[in-house]
């Protein structure tokens, strides 16, 4: 009866280590590089941007929980991480379009508040299953940024 409550007691408490070490370390968040989303789906790009975003809303909750107070960002991302970001600029550069040519508005996230970003993005919503890319460059020819000749 003892030796089974001293095991018990043990891997109770191996198990309130592990969990406070697992608690108290950093997370790694992933950041993705263009070369990594070029070719995905939207539905694809769309997973790992909520990924991306979820993941430092964890971190923000996670630092709360330890410290009891938020960081100024309040675990929002900054745009150059942020998946959509990360491969509608690559796509900008590729095809010549300046930033400045999209934003209107000076704000934390001037890209992902722009007209060509919610094209995009509604582009995506209504069809999954197409290359993000082709999404960008069907929104770039409606919106008159690039010609018909230009490809990605």
């Amino acid at each position: 009866m003892k030796i089974s409550v001293a095991v018990a007691l043990m891997l109770c408490a191996f198990a309130a280590a592990l969990a406070a070490f697992i608690w108290s370390g950093p997370s790694e968040i992933r950041h993705y590089i263009a070369d990594e989303l070029s070719e995905l789906t939207c539905e694809e790009l769309g997973e790992r941007h909520t990924e991306v975003i979820d993941a430092y809303h964890d971190a923000e909750i996670a630092h709360y929980s330890r410290t009891g107070a938020f960081h100024d960002d309040l675990g929002i991302p900054p745009e150059d991480v942020v998946p959509y970001a990360v491969l509608l600029k690559r796509f900008m550069r590729d095809n010549n379009i300046s930033e400045t040519d999209l934003v209107t508005r000076s704000i934390p996230m001037p890209l992902l508040y722009s007209d060509f970003y919610h094209e995009v993005s509604g582009a995506c919503a209504a069809n999954p299953s197409w290359r993000a890319v082709e999404a960008m460059r069907r929104s770039a020819l409606n919106r008159g940024l690039i010609g018909r000749n230009e490809v990605d």
